[in-house]
């Protein structure tokens, strides 16, 4: 994969309320003690990523630090992901403790949650 196409391009950020409803809608999600993935099927043919960082994790700066450290996970793990979804990853107030294993985590629980995703439209 060329270094361009490794970037974290304004067409993969997930920004609007409604496309943030509608993923939350499509209740597809998987988790663990650090992060909450939903994945919904979103008819591109590329992934979006949303990340939602509560005030409970800390202040402006470490919920920066959280957001860039998720975008980087998804930049990095762009071509093990199967395209066509939304991603919103839900950062729990613990995971400002354990930004180093990030990448890890996130990888596995948006495999499981697409897994899940495809398990329910019956593909």
């Amino acid at each position: 994969m060329t270094p361009s196409s490794q970037r974290f391009r304004p067409r993969e950020h997930l920004r609007s309320r409604s496309d943030f409803s509608r993923v939350y809608a499509g209740r597809c999600r998987a988790s663990n003690e650090l992060m909450v993935v939903y994945v919904v099927p979103n008819d591109l043919t590329w992934n979006r990523l949303g990340i939602s960082v509560s005030k409970r994790a800390g202040n402006a700066v470490v919920r920066a630090a959280v957001r860039r450290r998720v975008r980087e996970a998804f930049r990095t793990a762009k071509d093990r992901i199967p395209n066509g979804y939304d991603i919103i990853c839900v950062a729990r107030p613990l995971l400002k403790d354990r930004l180093s294993e990030i990448s890890h985590l996130f990888m596995d629980v948006v495999q499981i949650a697409v897994r899940r995703g495809i398990r329910r439209r019956g593909g």
